[in-house]
């Protein structure tokens, strides 16, 4: 493997490794998904029709290898070198995801592949492949040798053991070529040092793997947030994922639009989770103008803001008929009894907003409503939509309005949540009341208090900033997913709302800092994490989601900070190219 670039090289527990939608069919039901061991040359497969099972395969190397040097350690190709200890020659081994069931591994050093299950299964021997059946899943082994190169095949489902033969006609080189090349031709900004590098090109790498292929009612591609363990199409996921997608592909960024789109109810209602044949009952916020906006600013596609024009306005318009319990222009998120996601509308589970109230007037919510009312102006006057233009305008300046009269605390500086039991304000100060400054809500002396919080050490200034809550909140430093680590969606929204008000030092310090900070941990532990801690004392391997993080990792009995999550890809992604 040769390249002009510093491919991602770290192997790291967790990491995702899974076939590409880029590539071709990529399906919900049907792909296999792997994450990669720490104890062994291994990969875990997370996603089998019984979801409490897991197969494994392992590669297994001689007694005499000396060591062993990776080339690139991507989300669907890992090229390694085994070094002999006797004659300290170097030997390729190659592990490529050929298609979304099988995968092929090339060997010039003497290995063997074996595979493993947690479950029962009925082994087949057919010349020289394995098939072993279960209950609901049928896997196929099958090595060749070429004269050069040892080969191995695995391959999931009904068409195994076809599939797995079929893979030996692979050419290798060529497959590698072609990814590498994927690598090569994406905007390259300029690096501090070759780790940045590195990390760049596996956010780009974590991001190929969340492309699925038109399946069941979603006629589009779509984007998930991980492939495991959520897999499946979020909402407000799809305004961040496509920051980093529409680099890679323009087209199947604007087509995860139009799959989240597709699943509006006849009233403009819009899950906030989505299969391709189940969604969920309650939604999240608001952000699709503003995507297709940015996707606008990046394409010029004016027919695209056409198709969606409508089917915005209806969402809009939905959350506005059905998300203000008082009628006074503010909204509110649905808030349930379960201590661990008291909102989950809200996209902020566990957050200690909600620990000891119901309905409040929701200072995100309402920046979210605003920003999107504000984007739908300025869409409909792209398309020459004057009425609407105008409506959504003056709709926008209303909420902004009452988000400035009823949200803002002037003897604290501070926006808040303001309950609807007593109408008073709920003081928890948390990074989603610096949504104004996303919004373009609040005023110039507004957004500098705002920022003199972020500033300030006792607060949001943290050794990572931004925390989920400030440092000063009586749940900090939880270290629990919202309750005080750091979300790289209030990162890449605050960066945005700084650098809109010319806080353009402020902004330059975040994103310098949540760069070094990914790019340390990546550089340790081979994944880019769903959260992290904002004192930066502990890997993210080892915060809370919703209990203490187990040890070994073993997600199948809890999730813990998911690995290889993409909103800290789009967000690196961003504030490189952009920065």
């Amino acid at each position: 493997m040769k390249s002009s670039i510093h491919l991602p090289d770290v192997w790291g527990q967790g990491q995702i490794f899974a076939f590409s939608g880029l590539e071709g069919e990529c399906s919900y039901y049907k792909s296999l998904c792997g994450t990669l061991m720490s104890d062994c040359l291994g990969i875990k497969f997370r996603n089998l029709s019984n979801a409490e099972n897991i197969a494994y395969f392992a590669v297994k190397l001689r007694k005499n290898v000396f060591n062993m040097y990776y080339k690139c350690v991507t989300s669907d190709m890992i090229c390694a070198q085994i070094q002999d200890k006797e004659k300290k020659a170097l030997y390729d081994l190659d592990i490529l995801f050929v298609n979304q069931n099988t995968i092929l591994i090339r060997s010039q050093f003497n290995v063997e592949v074996n595979m493993f299950f947690d479950y029962a299964v009925e082994i087949e021997q057919k010349g020289g492949s394995t098939v072993y059946r279960g209950d609901k899943d049928v896997f196929a082994l099958s090595k060749k040798t070429d004269g050069k190169n040892t080969l191995f095949s695995i391959s999931y489902g009904e068409n195994s053991l076809e599939s797995a033969l079929k893979a030996f006609d692979t050419d290798c080189d060529k497959l590698i070529e072609s990814r590498v090349r994927f690598y090569e031709n994406l905007p390259r900004p300029r690096f501090k040092d070759v780790n940045e590098e590195k990390l760049y090109y596996k956010c780009f790498s974590l991001l190929r793997s969340t492309i699925y292929t038109p399946e069941g009612k979603i006629s589009y591609y779509s984007l998930t947030p991980d492939r495991f363990p959520h897999r499946a199409v979020w909402l407000w996921d799809i305004a961040y994922l496509i920051a980093g997608i529409k680099y890679m592909s323009c087209d199947v960024a604007k087509q995860a639009i139009l799959s989240i789109l597709q699943c509006a109810h006849e009233d403009g209602f819009l899950p906030h989770m989505t299969t391709p044949d189940w969604q969920s009952k309650i939604t999240q916020p608001p952000v699709l103008a503003w995507a297709a906006w940015r996707m606008y600013e990046f394409s010029h596609d004016k027919d695209f803001l056409a198709e969606i024009f409508d089917k915005l306005v209806k969402y809009i318009e939905w959350d506005i008929k059905n998300r203000d319990i008082n009628g006074n222009g503010l909204p509110e998120w649905v808030v349930t009894p379960d201590p661990f996601c008291r909102c989950d509308e809200s996209g902020l589970d566990n957050t200690p907003r909600f620990d000891d109230v119901d309905e409040m007037d929701c200072i995100d919510f309402a920046s979210f409503l605003a920003n999107d009312m504000r984007y739908l102006s300025k869409i409909a006057e792209v398309l020459g939509r004057d009425e609407d233009c105008k409506i959504w305008n003056n709709r926008f300046n209303e909420i902004k309005d009452k988000i400035n009269t009823l949200l803002w605390d002037e003897d604290d500086g501070f926006y808040y949540d303001r309950k609807l039991s007593d109408g008073e304000f709920h003081k928890v100060k948390s990074a989603a009341s610096f949504m104004p400054l996303f919004a373009g809500v609040c005023d110039s002396e507004k957004a500098k208090r705002l920022v003199e919080h972020l500033n300030d050490p006792n607060e949001f200034n943290t050794p990572f900033p931004i925390p989920t809550v400030s440092a000063d909140d009586k749940t900090f430093p939880t270290r629990d997913m919202f309750r005080g680590t750091v979300w790289f969606n209030f990162n890449f929204l605050i960066e945005m709302g700084l650098r809109d008000y010319g806080f353009e030092e402020d902004a330059k310090k975040l994103r310098d800092k949540t760069v070094e900070t990914v790019k340390h941990w990546y550089i340790n532990d081979g994944v880019i994490y769903e959260f992290y801690d904002s004192l930066n004392e502990f890997s993210p391997s080892r915060l809370s989601r919703k209990g203490p993080a187990l040890q070994p990792y073993m997600p199948e009995i809890r999730y813990q900070a998911i690995r290889d999550f993409s909103w800290g890809a789009c967000t690196v992604i961003e504030f490189l190219l952009n920065g």
